[in-house]
């Protein structure tokens, strides 16, 4: 009878059951996050906390962490939609948030929301890039874009362009409005691009990117300027990060570079800082 029971619960039953116990253990330094920001896709600096958010499908909210990875606040942006929302930005005034993911290039409804220090919404952006004539679904396009950063007055795009692994520059003044953009530039970093922020002191820019193989990369740029793009000079390294899906970076308050890495089957979400001299120490490609 026991046979039975047991020939009674299906194999794929029991696979099921196991892999509901197992999650990938974290790195060390990696601060685990709870299922409420599962997907987190931006990361933007607070005080002493952190805020970020879900991307596609999430609710138009923001969350507010502490660098324990607790949550601590949340705040929903009323009048805003989140249909596939992948960065935030910020200066001394407004936060800028990113709804530009377009995975297939099919959108028409591309929008940055600008939304002031307390939460509110304040006024929108809509964008399209020059280029783009066709908006048939296509899986490999250069018309998704999931960073959005405040370089001085104005906020620049970097694309995920899942044709050529490289990364297309766009930049567009903070100002509410309706914008067609042209390319400015284009990078060959041999990597998807999913995050990016920049540090106007130290002129310094850091994005994340990964490859399908899923290895993760943070690439740096000194001395950003974007009337000398010609003069960038971007380092790629790799992190070693081996179950992650770093999606998002940001510079703190408290003086270092954090990224986000969305939870992604067993793996679980995460914030962490890291130290370019430690990460130096790892492998670096040209």
């Amino acid at each position: 009878m026991r046979k039975k029971i047991l020939d009674y619960i299906s194999y794929p039953l029991i696979l099921l059951l196991l892999a509901g116990c197992h999650t990938s253990p974290l790195v060390k330094g990696a601060i685990g996050l709870s299922k409420k920001v599962d997907e987190t896709s931006g990361l933007a600096s607070l005080g002493d906390d952190l805020i970020t958010f879900n991307d596609s499908g999430g609710k138009a909210t923001l969350y507010q962490i502490n660098l324990l990875g607790e949550r601590v606040g949340k705040h929903k942006i009323k009048g805003a939609v989140n249909r596939d929302w992948e960065d935030i930005a910020q200066d001394d005034q407004y936060f800028y948030i990113s709804d530009t993911g377009n995975n297939y290039a099919t959108r028409k409804n591309l929008t940055i929301y600008i939304v002031s220090n307390d939460f509110v919404l304040m006024d929108s952006i809509l964008i399209s890039y020059d280029q783009q004539k066709n908006f048939e679904k296509k899986k490999k396009n250069k018309y998704d874009a999931e960073t959005l950063i405040v370089i001085g007055d104005s906020l620049a795009i970097f694309t995920k362009n899942r044709k050529s692994s490289k990364t297309q520059l766009y930049v567009l003044p903070k100002q509410a409005g309706t914008y067609r953009l042209k390319k400015r530039k284009t990078f060959n970093v041999n990597s998807l691009i999913t995050g990016g922020d920049y540090e106007p002191i130290s002129r310094e820019l850091v994005l994340t990117g990964y490859l399908p193989d899923r290895t993760q990369y943070v690439f740096r740029a000194e001395n950003f300027r974007l009337d000398s793009l010609d003069q960038t000079k971007m380092e790629r390294y790799q992190l070693p990060l081996p179950h992650a899906q770093v999606e998002a970076i940001c510079f703190h308050t408290d003086g270092q570079v954090w990224i986000s890495s969305e939870g992604e089957g067993d793996n679980q979400a995460f914030i962490m800082p890291i130290n370019f001299d430690e990460i130096k120490k790892s492998q670096k490609i040209p």
